[in-house]
């Protein structure tokens, strides 16, 4: 565990005397409760994203690095001597936050990042720990090391910060399953763990860890709350969701294979009979599939005696004394009109059939054309937001273009003259990737009816080209001399002979294909062998579970919750919402439905509180902090932050923090207004600290 010792912020600007005169803001922390208060727009959400910075975590808030943080600490700031005074601007020339924390062997460090610098060398990208306090940073002997931050292998990485930080709150970092990974592995990484602790005010209060980034981690809500409340199901559900991967592997793998028993149809003129849609384990469904082909509209004839008369055809053939044309002339001119009607009907249909293909090809070539579009938008528009994001065109606070002057806006439309809704770049990027998304599944689908097609235009142009020979044949025999040996007779036993051998080809490949779904459906019975054998670890588990849940729920009704009654709600132990709150209207009701979508806006918020102080107090993997930004959201009443206020104080061993507004109206139907007064009246003084911002200055100040 670590709990938060100091934070200071250190600002040089263009007004400061020599690099000893700063500005910014220092603050102390204790365990148990600490409350930050103050008026809007004071400085509690610089403060608590200083934190979130110093930890690495910044990404929580919705941006790497500095974009996460005010422009007061990266630009510029103003400060006022008194509220008649409009304020003295300071340009930020350099900036960085200090952030002193302790572990439980009481092992002191101090986290130094920048947030401007004017050192090349010296990157908002890196982290550097002192193996000090915050007032011991300067002296020469202490130790230090730079840790990198927001990169690929940063939890597992001996040079990575979120390794280091697992290390030092002695918390081991499990391995769970990813789908990102070749592997199939990655830690239960770091970030994903303090969405659980730390809740913002613009999106936190949405959802259950609601800012939780995603790296591919199978169900990692659930891994999460598995391993704050040291559940054993953890190892053991990794375990499933690689089996699951497999699984899902085989059961691919499984539906390609029968899509090739489909594509054998297509090029050979058959129907194969009896193909297992559906992933089986019963020899007996893949022994079923037969071929058989069609010789006329109503009669069928199995592969087997397919073949034979094939092949019976060719011996008669062989053992017949060849015809001379005159023998033979009557014959051959109804062969010859036969299929010569068949050729131009079957030359007819390919001919359309391939312009239509040719018609498919073309949407191909627009639909790339329109991706390559999308994505250089999506381009341009990220660019653009990097733009805005870092101030470049907004700099003097004048929305003006650098090179022509015209006005410019985050807005892609004006609204000067314009009555029609305003898309923001945000709003509209994500409106292109959606376009993106429907592009590329048509693409993917378009791709295969074609790839599909020219197989069988293939088929298609290989018959003509068969009948092509045999009218020739035909026709040579119409015209050659009534003494001459029949060419038509020798072409027939030829091709004959040819259909035989694609007919063997077939049946390989059916054979084949057979034992390419046996060999499946062995691996997916091993994996359900596998599944088997995991041990059920619920029972283990449940008491943790049963403790968490009272936990919860008593919380929850302290804070004035009425949306539901104490019995409709539980902690669930299955899918879906697993490990989470939901409503279920009696105790034998078998579709539990979500807390959020069965509780007020203000109730749901009280969920939260209850949830995460739940963690805190049960979780044996906890880190030991939380951090609550504005919990009086949705209309919560005073009585229930009141009550939020007194638990938190009462979890003395482990660390919360909440900023909160005063004098701010909550809205509700009493018409409050958060009184700190109020809010601490009954909090014993030595169970929390109050951080109380001016009412008049902003956080940054001149430092002493």
């Amino acid at each position: 565990m670590i709990k938060i010792n100091k934070l200071r912020a250190e600002i040089l600007t263009d007004r400061s005397a020599n690099i000893s005169d700063l500005y910014g803001f220092n603050f102390s922390f204790k365990k148990g409760l600490n409350i930050v208060a103050g008026p809007n727009s004071r400085g509690k959400t610089t403060i608590n994203s200083c934190i979130y910075y110093a930890l690495g975590m910044e990404e929580l808030l919705g941006a790497h690095n500095e974009r996460a943080l005010d422009k007061a600490l990266k630009e510029e700031f103003t400060i006022k001597e008194n509220k008649d005074h409009e304020g003295d601007s300071y340009k930020v020339l350099s900036s960085k936050i200090l952030l002193e924390i302790e572990n439980d062997k009481n092992e002191v460090v101090c986290l130094e990042r920048y947030v401007k610098s004017n050192i090349p060398d010296i990157k908002t990208s890196n982290i550097c720990v002192h193996n000090c306090s915050i007032e011991t940073i300067n002296n020469e002997d202490i130790k230090k090391a730079i840790f990198f931050v927001n990169s690929r292998g940063n939890n597992e990485d001996p040079n990575g910060f979120y390794n280091w930080l697992s290390v030092f709150m002695d918390i081991e970092l499990p391995e769970v399953s990813n789908t990102s990974r070749v592997s199939h592995y990655s830690p239960l990484y770091l970030q994903t763990i303090f969405s659980a602790l730390f809740i913002e005010q613009t999106k936190g209060w949405s959802d259950f860890f609601a800012t939780m980034p995603f790296f591919g981690i199978t169900k990692a809500k659930e891994k999460i709350v598995e391993f704050i409340l040291g559940l054993n199901e953890l190892q053991l559900s990794t375990k499933k969701d690689v089996l699951n991967q497999k699984k899902n592997v085989v059961i691919e793998d499984w539906k390609r294979k029968v899509k090739e028993f489909y594509d054998l149809e297509k090029r050979t003129n058959s129907s194969i009979l009896n193909i297992p849609e559906e992933l089986t384990t019963d020899k007996n469904e893949i022994d079923k599939i037969t071929v058989i082909f069609s010789k006329s509209e109503d009669e069928k004839i199995y592969f087997k005696e397919y073949l034979e008369q094939k092949i019976g055809a060719v011996k008669e053939l062989e053992n017949m004394p060849i015809a001379t044309i005159k023998e033979n002339r009557e014959e051959s001119l109804k062969e010859f009109d036969n299929q010569k009607n068949q050729y131009f009907e079957l030359k007819e249909y390919t001919e359309s059939f391939e312009n239509k293909l040719r018609i498919e090809k073309q949407q191909l070539s627009n639909l790339d054309k329109q991706l390559s579009t999308v994505e250089l938008e999506i381009k341009d528009h990220i660019n653009l937001q990097k733009v805005f994001n870092n101030n470049i065109i907004n700099e003097r606070g004048a929305n003006q273009c650098p090179t022509c002057s015209q006005e410019v806006t985050i807005n892609l439309i004006s609204s000067r003259n314009i009555k029609i809704p305003q898309l923001t770049l945000e709003e509209n990027t994500n409106f292109l990737r959606s376009q993106k998304r429907i592009i590329d599944s048509s693409l993917l689908s378009l791709k295969e009816t074609i790839s599909e097609k020219e197989s069988l235009l293939l088929y298609f142009k290989e018959s003509l080209r068969k009948k092509e020979i045999v009218i020739k044949s035909l026709s040579n025999d119409l015209i050659a001399d009534d003494r001459a040996f029949s060419e038509s007779q020798i072409v027939k036993k030829l091709q004959i002979q040819g259909e035989i051998s694609v007919l063997v080809d077939l049946d390989a490949s059916i054979i084949n294909l057979k034992k390419d779904l046996e060999e499946l459906a062995n691996r997916y019975h091993n994996i359900i062998i596998q599944f088997s054998s995991l041990k059920d670890s619920e029972a283990q588990d449940e008491s943790k579970l049963v403790n968490f849940e009272d936990q919860y729920k008593d919380y929850l009704f302290a804070f004035g919750y009425e949306s539901n009654a104490k019995h409709q709600i539980s902690i669930n132990r299955k899918e879906p919402f697993k490990y989470f709150p939901v409503y279920k209207n009696h105790k034998n009701d078998t579709t539990p439905q979500s807390i959020r979508i069965n509780s007020s806006a203000s109730d749901f918020v009280r969920n939260i509180w209850a949830y995460t102080l739940s963690l805190l107090k049960n979780g044996i993997n906890h880190p030991g902090i939380i951090i609550f930004d504005e919990p009086g959201q949705h209309r919560t009443n005073l009585s229930s932050l009141k009550e939020l206020f007194k638990v938190s104080s009462e979890i003395t061993d482990k660390q919360t923090i909440i900023f909160t507004s005063i004098d701010k109206p909550l809205n509700n139907e009493k018409d409050e207004i958060i009184e700190l007064k109020v809010l601490i009246e009954d909090l014993k003084d030595s169970n929390y600290k109050l951080i109380r911002l001016d009412n008049l200055h902003k956080v940054i100040q001149k430092l002493e």
